[in-house]
């Protein structure tokens, strides 16, 4: 009985410390103290008034009533409470994280006693709360709408959802974007590109929403396929959103921490619940095509997830050893998960090879009975096992390259050559034809070995044979050359042993008799 009582203490003790965290406090203080959150919301309103009073002046000089102004008031206010709001509080967020990642003021990252988890809660958790303001001032015009004729409540709460959603999510890109460990000069570049998104991403919001109230939320809540593509959708967004707050985590957690545990774990999670849908909608449609979008998602964030595994580096902290499990079965299982190049090589490749057998089965299993889709099919089978071998190549080589030649150097040099190996190569025949004056379209989908990028410019199911032909030969001499060192990495993958101190009787020491005086 105390044993349940100390548990439930310490349950209600977490819930605490997540209901009082003191980020959101603090970053909440200085948000109200603020000229820009407070100036920002006041010429937000200021807008919206102005607006609802343009639309009723225009409106008191038409002869004849206007029978969807609701719902044209309604989409103004949409776009304006859209541009705010993914505009101001992403960058507001984004700015006040990457000043505190800054060499010059760490305190609050690396002096606090706060668990990194804490600090990046706390900074999403500010970013919402701010939303909220936003749309709480929004909300009684938004509501003054429906009053007017063309628009339902429904559609209004419901669009609102929506928009806080996505604000939200861009929130968390914002701070995974501040956390990278880049320059002040990179990541005005990012920022820069960040917001371009957010242009796009706001006129695309704005499209939506008018066929939205084209066509009438309210009117469409009662089908079932609406709600299956909105819960689809939604998870896909709330999944990569979760994923983003790991890595959030990871980035500004301290070396010594085993910073690709929960990373590597939840994408695991992620990848087996993606599977199981995918497979059911193939069973329930029996149709194979059903399998390719989660298998080609998964080929390209396990793809890019290999340039972050080989700039780990190859000795693991005191820390990290601490937790090794003492049995080889969950030994085995520790190394696939933990930090190291070593286990995320192998832990990707189990990955992405589960992936293209389940893919290759299940599509020649369902699909290759359509006659009209078998060469598609075999063109994209053998495309992603090409592509697959490739990335492991080029990953491989710049790992290969590090190790050789610049070992005292940083790890994260060996990301950097995996990311410039291929680019040089899809560049060099591009120079070649150019200083020839041979430049054309013909003679790029001429097939060239070794460019990731010309498997998907040649169209012949030879030619995409003959690339995974190759990059499977090039990724077996990668993995004889990086054998012995995969191998000594597996026998350092041991739990940290303590030495003992010793229990056997200690001597006295011998005794000297008194000299004769």
């Amino acid at each position: 009985m105390t044993a349940h009582l100390s548990k439930l203490r310490q349950h209600f003790t977490n819930w605490r410390q997540w209901e009082l965290n003191p980020v959101v406090v603090k970053e909440l203080r200085q948000a109200v103290r603020s000229w820009a959150v407070t100036g920002t919301l006041l010429l937000f309103l200021l807008v919206l008034f102005c607006s609802a009073v343009i639309f009723f002046v225009t409106q008191s000089f038409d002869a004849s009533t206007n029978q969807r102004m609701g719902a044209q008031i309604f989409a103004t206010f949409s776009v304006i409470l859209t541009g705010a709001s993914l505009l101001f509080i992403p960058l507001y967020i984004g700015v006040r994280v990457a000043a505190e990642r800054q060499e010059s003021d760490l305190d609050l990252l690396y002096i606090s006693t706060l668990s990194p988890a804490r600090i990046i809660r706390g900074k999403f958790f500010c970013g919402a709360y701010v939303a909220i303001l936003f749309f709480s001032a929004c909300m009684p015009f938004m509501t003054f709408t429906n009053l007017l004729r063309g628009v339902d409540l429904p559609s209004v709460f419901f669009v609102l959802l929506c928009l806080f959603l996505i604000v939200c999510c861009a929130v968390q890109v914002a701070i995974f974007l501040a956390c990278l460990p880049i320059s002040k000069l990179l990541k005005i570049l990012v920022g820069l590109g960040a917001a371009i998104a957010m242009f796009w991403l706001v006129a695309m919001l704005t499209l939506g929403i008018g066929e939205l109230m084209m066509q009438g939320v309210g009117s469409m809540m009662s089908n079932r396929g609406f709600w299956a593509t909105f819960l689809t959708v939604s998870s896909v967004i709330f999944a990569a959103a979760l994923l983003l707050h790991f890595l959030s985590i990871a980035l500004i957690s301290p070396m010594s921490a085993n910073r690709a545990l929960p990373v590597r774990i939840y994408m695991t999670i992620v990848w087996l619940i993606g599977l199981g849908i995918s497979l059911g909608w193939v069973l329930h449609q029996t149709d194979g095509r059903f399998i390719l979008p989660w298998a080609v998602t998964t080929f390209i964030i396990f793809g890019i997830s290999l340039v972050v595994t080989v700039s780990n580096n190859d000795t693991l902290s005191l820390r990290v050893q601490r937790t090794i499990p003492e049995r080889p079965p969950l030994r085995a299982l520790a190394f696939i998960f933990y930090n190291g190049a070593a286990g995320g090589l192998l832990w990707t490749a189990l990955i992405l090879g589960i992936t293209f057998l389940v893919m290759w089965r299940v599509i020649t299993t369902h699909s290759l009975s359509m006659p009209f889709v078998t060469d598609d099919l075999y063109a994209i089978l053998y495309s992603s096992a090409a592509a697959i071998f490739y990335a492991f190549d080029y990953a491989v080589v710049g790992m290969f390259l590090h190790r050789k030649f610049l070992a005292k150097r940083p790890a994260k040099l060996a990301g950097i050559f995996a990311v410039i190996v291929p680019a040089a190569w899809a560049l060099l025949p591009v120079l070649f034809f150019f200083f020839l004056n041979r430049l054309s379209t013909r003679d790029l989908e001429h097939i060239q070995l070794g460019n990731l990028f010309n498997i998907f410019v040649v169209g012949l199911v030879p030619q995409k044979m003959q690339h995974m032909l190759f990059a499977g030969s090039w990724l077996g001499l990668m993995i004889v050359l990086n054998l012995t060192w995969f191998i000594r990495q597996v026998k350092h993958f041991q739990p940290l042993r303590r030495t003992r101190p010793s229990t056997a009787p200690v001597e006295a020491p011998p005794v000297i008799p008194a000299a004769a005086s």
